[in-house]
């Protein structure tokens, strides 16, 4: 996780606190979800077995009134002109016909102008009792499912077929749904045609995947998704349970409902406390955080304060020890450094005075030793010409050497008198072509050539000491390359600043050259004091930029960057 601690924190606490409660609401969901599916469907078969109970029991009790239809009453004189509707009448079947040896119908409670003709019901192979009978309705007829078990008999001296029954239709599946809360179907696979109760969805669905044994599952039927499940009467007659799941549909939504107003209230009380708690945690850790920033800014060692006894106190505390030795270590450091410093400067000075001093005293003792042997002895014309010529090469050499001495003594005054620079809106093309007209050389082998951005930012900078810095890299550069070559300057902005390239085609540096080029005092020029590079560098450095050196056989590259002027930022 990444950002500032107390966001951490927030994170952390939202995240212990609602995404527990959103696993378990989401767990308590699914379990009563599947809690409730499997009580529908136990439900739901136990309406299937019900009804199926129902059916084996209507089979059952119409072949025992058949039977006892056939023993009783179908030889009665009693009989009218139509005796299946009398001893339907009698034993309280729905259906009732009598069916001669040919097939042709004798007599039909249900259908009584089939006097005469072919018995042409609809049957289920395998099941006889099973039959879409046509029934007489209005002035016309209709087919009706119907469970008819049949028996042989002989009535009036001829042998028949007996069938007695009920019908099982919308009126027969509506009693028993309504005992039971579901939908029950009759699907007639034979003839692709439903058989339910006024007003069922189970009407409504066209193609429902029924075969081999007992099935389940969801479908949606009228708009809504319904459970079901169904069972073979027959292989090509099913009967079907469904119930709708709206009543699960709402419990899931009311859990669902119930457990996000749960999570928002534990939210806000989630980070109400880790507002509170992080506040405390983050406060002192951002102070500790504040004050190492400052030690490593190199402002002066502080302390923080100790607000608590816990690990965030012993931290504080272990901090305000550590600043402190931190403080009294710098300041033995600056002292160290400062000693150091003064005795390096004052070897390096005694290295550097000695050299010139030396000629100066042979010079000038060859001199009294001429002149002592001049005033002691008589001397010829060429004498007095051998001594002119002595007297002026030793003086010679003198003023050289006094002017070398000089040469150093102006060089480590300015290092040791660098002053702050004065900064202002400073035009870097307008210096660097200023620095330039100081080294015009007519006839010069180096080449000038200067690449300058055009509508360059400006800079925040002392221009005197700028061109002073400029122009130490423009002489190094021009002694770089005695026998002639390139000097390029180039000037670019960019979003880190401006940049100043310094290139020559010189000789290049050795890699611990590279590394040591800016130590005071490591030259690699003859004669050199090894200050320039360093005063380059800390004017750079005071005006808030850096300086970059790229060396190779193909010359070197000095790259000053510098911010832009905050004006134009």
């Amino acid at each position: 996780m990444r950002g500032r601690l107390r966001e951490r924190l927030l994170a952390a606490f939202v995240l212990v606190s609602v995404v527990p409660l959103i696993l378990l609401a989401s767990g308590t969901t699914v379990l009563v979800s599947r809690t409730f599916e499997r009580l529908e469907t136990t439900r739901l078969l136990s309406a299937l077995s019900n009804a199926e109970a129902e059916v084996r029991r209507i089979r059952e009790r119409s072949a025992a009134r058949v039977a006892a239809a056939v023993s009783e009453h179908l030889g009665s004189d009693e009989l009218e002109a139509n005796p299946a509707s009398t001893i339907a009448r009698w034993n309280g079947f729905d259906a009732f016909e009598i069916v001669d040896a040919g097939g042709r119908v004798v007599s039909s409670s249900h259908w009584q102008v089939a006097f005469g003709l072919p018995d042409k019901d609809g049957l289920f192979p395998g099941d006889p009792a099973l039959r879409v009978e046509k029934v007489a309705e209005g002035y016309g007829a209709a087919e009706r499912l119907a469970l008819m078990p049949g028996q042989a008999a002989t009535f009036r001296g001829a042998p028949v077929t007996v069938r007695g029954g009920v019908f099982l239709d919308s009126d027969f599946l509506a009693a028993l749904g309504g005992l039971t809360g579901v939908d029950l179907g009759l699907r007639d696979a034979l003839r692709r045609r439903w058989i339910v109760a006024d007003g069922s969805p189970l009407g409504s669905w066209p193609a429902p995947p029924l075969a081999g044994g007992p099935d389940r599952g969801d479908a949606e039927l009228g708009g809504d998704l319904y459970r079901w499940v169904a069972t073979p009467l027959h292989p090509s007659l099913w009967l079907v349970a469904a119930a709708p799941r709206t009543a699960l549909d709402q419990v899931t939504r009311r859990l669902w409902t119930v457990s996000l107003a749960t999570a928002a209230a534990v939210l806000l009380a989630a980070l109400a406390a880790a507002v509170f708690l992080s506040g405390r945690i983050a406060r002192p850790v951002a102070a500790l955080a504040g004050g190492a920033r400052k030690i490593a800014e190199g402002d002066q060692p502080g302390s923080v304060r100790v607000s608590s006894d816990d690990e965030i106190g012993d931290l504080a505390r272990a901090f305000n020890t550590m600043s402190a030795e931190l403080r009294t270590s710098r300041e033995r450091l600056l002292q160290a450094e400062r000693v150091a410093a003064w005795r390096e400067m004052a070897r390096r000075l005694a290295h550097e005075l000695k050299n010139p001093i030396f000629p100066i005293q042979v010079s000038i003792e060859t001199l009294r030793r001429a002149h002592d042997k001049r005033t002691a002895e008589p001397t010829s014309p060429e004498e007095a010409e051998r001594f002119s010529i002595l007297v002026r090469e030793s003086t010679d050499t003198v003023l050289e050497e006094l002017r070398a001495l000089r040469t150093i003594i102006d060089e480590f005054s300015q290092f040791a008198r660098m002053p702050r620079p004065s900064l202002a809106p400073t035009d870097l093309n307008a210096l660097v072509q200023r620095v330039l007209g100081l080294y015009h050389r007519p006839g010069s082998p180096v080449q000038v050539v200067l690449d300058a951005q055009v509508g360059l930012p400006a800079v925040d900078g002392d221009r005197d000491l700028l061109s002073r810095a400029v122009s130490n890299l423009v002489a190094n550069a021009f002694d770089a390359m005695p026998e002639g070559g390139t000097l390029r300057i180039r000037t670019s902005g960019g979003p880190d600043g401006v940049a100043l390239e310094v290139a020559d085609t010189g000789p290049g540096l050795t890699e611990e050259q590279r590394t040591r080029l800016f130590t005071p005092y490591f030259t690699t020029k003859k004669g050199g004091t090894g200050l320039g590079l360093a005063i380059v560098q800390g004017i750079v450095s005071d005006h808030g930029g850096r300086i970059e050196v790229r060396s190779s056989e193909a010359g070197t590259t000095f790259v000053i960057l510098m911010p832009a002027s905050r004006g134009q930022a």
